[in-house]
Formats: C-alpha cells, structure tokens, sequence
C-alpha cells in the first residue's frame, strides 16, 4: 500500500493522545470518500473535537457514520507519493478521450480523483483496472453526448501534460 501525502495527514492529526489503541485509518468502502477511521470508538469527546476541527482546518469534509468517520478531501493535483507504477494502455485511453474531448468536460472530478487515489494505493493492476472502468463509462457518457469530468491529466500520466 502507498503512502500518499493525503493518508500522511490524517495519520499525523491523528497522533492527538488517545484513551485506548491507535485508531485505524482505512480507504473508504463507500466512493463518495476517501479514507474512514474508528477514532470515535478509541478516543474521548475532547480528543475527537480536536481531530474534526483540525481536519476541517486542512480542508477535510468529514461525516460520522455508525462510528467511523469518513473523510475527503479535494485533489486537483495528485497528492505526492500516491501512485508509483507505470501507466498502462488504459490510463493512455483515458488521457486521450480527455484531450479529444476537452472542451465537453464540465463535470466535477471529485469522484474520479477519490477513485484514483485509491486505486493507486493498491497498485499497478488496481490502477490499471480503475482506468478500464473509466474509459468504459467516459465511452458510453460521450455516445451519449454527455460531458467527461474535467480531471487533471497528470492522474494518467504522473507528469504536467
């Protein structure tokens, strides 16, 4: 698994002291986050205070579900140290339907980065199939006609396009 600059945040706010073990901080089953922690279930109401205001000063959107946690956070530009395997044949189509397509791209990339980063955590072949599943859907959006999310290239390329 990947360290990302992201993950390394949240690991560092949540060096607050705790009242029993060291919470858990995982990549969110549900998409629509990004990393999940049990620190509720852990940590005191003051520690817990301090980590939610700390992590809304850094720009986190948090909410607490069922005693976890989920948090996400905007990334226009990949976050250091979140992927380091080639880019395979997959991420090249998604990079090109973008550039093809660039002026119809309107929708917010949120999804798509939260998606990638996880990815990217788990590795090429992971990364890999997330960019299969992209350019199967951005395929079927612009026959379609609908717009493609307006993403930053370097999550196909890992460089400034």
């Amino acid at each position: 698994m990947r360290m990302n600059a992201l993950r390394e945040e949240l690991q560092e706010i949540m060096k607050i002291p705790q009242t029993t073990r060291k919470p858990v901080l995982r990549r969110s089953l549900p998409e629509d986050w990004l990393y999940s922690t049990d620190l509720p279930s852990v940590s005191n109401t003051e520690n817990l205070t301090l980590f939610l205001e700390e992590i809304r000063n850094k720009g986190w959107e948090h909410k607490e579900e069922k005693g976890w946690i989920l948090m996400r956070k905007k990334a226009v530009d990949p976050p250091e140290g979140w992927y380091d395997g080639q880019f395979g044949p997959e991420a090249a189509c998604c990079l090109s339907l973008l550039n093809r397509h660039e002026k119809q791209a309107t929708d917010g990339p949120e999804p798509v980065q939260r998606m990638l980063i996880k990815a990217g955590e788990e590795g090429e072949k992971k990364y890999e199939e997330a960019c299969a599943g992209l350019h199967r859907n951005w395929a079927e959006r612009l026959r379609r006609g609908e717009p493609l999310p307006d993403i930053n290239r370097k999550y196909f390329t890992g460089r400034k396009e």
